[in-house]
């Protein structure tokens, strides 16, 4: 049987992915206030980045588009800051 050691290390950050997920998909449906578009702008600047080179994606592919590229970028600062806290409150003997 093989050994889930090595899966062990992604579910934290999976599980913080689809919490990001989570958030970003009822930013997308809550664009009326300014902490669902602060959650949103990471997926939204790229939109517009591929609205400007003329490959961007309508329907749900927009969506998808913003809520993915969010949840994945929120997903990365937080485990950033994760690993700074630690390292800087952690103490070594």
């Amino acid at each position: 049987m093989a050994s889930l050691s090595g899966v062990k290390g992604w579910v934290r950050p999976a599980a913080l992915l689809v919490v990001s997920g989570i958030a970003a998909s009822v930013a997308l449906t809550h664009m009326d206030n300014i902490p669902a578009y602060l959650i949103i702008a990471p997926g939204y600047l790229v939109q517009a980045w591929l609205f400007e080179r003329h490959q961007a994606l309508g329907g749900f592919g927009y969506q998808a588009t913003m809520v993915g590229v969010s949840a994945l970028v929120w997903t990365v600062i937080l485990l950033g800051l994760t690993a700074l806290l630690t390292r800087v409150f952690t103490r070594k003997p």
